[in-house]
């Protein structure tokens, strides 16, 4: 990186789309938070945010989603983030799978859940394909990983990473988050332990070539901090659906979710 930055002036979160923020406590003694997007529907998705940020900016996407009556959608806080930025660290390398059952749980103790979909951007994406391969994968009926991060032996970043993050040297990463967005409730620094937690493995091609799991990927094709068609060659090499939407970049893909949500199937 030299000297380049994040670039989120022209991203706003519309409040009068964001919903109350809910939280639960999980049988590990963590409280964490997440947002309800309710649907006329018996259809669940949980739907992941990426770095740096937390749920507030899934919530067009959210909105969208629920008011096309594909499900009600819940946005979790990773740990670590918003609301659940005082949660502790991973405390096992499946601690994140371990907060999913646990908010599953919860959600079903509240309404009634039909079929499950697991969704999320960026690093949500990622962990999205992580559960996609994993013991736990039987209990959702699709996966949808938008613009999903992938291990960087798999050669998907551009050489600046868009000015989004900044290597730390230790397979960790700093977001590289201006001043003035700065609130307090950012993560703005992953260790190579909190990643190994919660990103999938260098084995998720092979692993998804031989799974063969219900997975839908999308993708921008302005995406600034991956390389669009790096990601289109590997998931259609493994088999997995993808779609390269044009016009969007790494964030307006899910600000402006008209352009490509009726296009898929959930």
């Amino acid at each position: 990186m030299t000297g380049k930055i994040l670039d989120l002036k022209s991203f706003k979160i519309p409040l009068g789309k964001l919903s109350p923020l809910e939280t639960f406590r999980t049988r590990q003694g963590d409280v964490l938070s997440y947002r309800v997007y309710p649907a006329w529907s018996d259809n669940l998705i949980v739907l992941y945010h990426g770095v740096g940020s937390d749920s507030r900016y899934m919530c067009v996407l959210a909105s969208a989603m629920a008011q096309a009556g594909l499900g009600t959608v819940v946005t979790p806080d990773l740990r670590g983030h918003g609301a659940s930025l005082n949660a502790a660290d991973p405390q096992s390398q499946h601690q994140f799978e371990i907060d999913l059952e646990e908010l599953v749980i919860h959600i079903k103790m509240t309404r009634a859940v039909s079929r499950i979909v697991l969704a999320g951007h960026s690093l949500g994406g990622g962990f999205v394909l992580r559960v996609a391969v994993s013991d736990i994968r039987k209990q959702f009926a699709k996966f949808l990983a938008i613009s999903p991060y992938l291990p960087p032996s798999l050669n998907v970043f551009r050489e600046d990473f868009g000015g989004w993050i900044s290597p730390d040297g230790n397979g960790g990463f700093k977001v590289n988050m201006p001043a003035e967005f700065i609130s307090g409730q950012e993560k703005l620094t992953y260790s190579a332990a909190y990643l190994a937690a919660v990103t999938p493995s260098e084995n998720i091609m092979a692993d998804l070539q031989k799974m063969q799991p219900p997975v839908q990927v999308v993708v921008a094709d302005q995406d600034e901090l991956i390389i669009p068609q790096r990601h289109v060659d590997l998931f259609t090499e493994a088999g997995a659906n993808i779609r390269r939407v044009e016009g969007l970049n790494h964030l307006t893909i899910v600000s402006k979710p008209d352009v490509w949500l009726s296009q898929i199937s959930l």
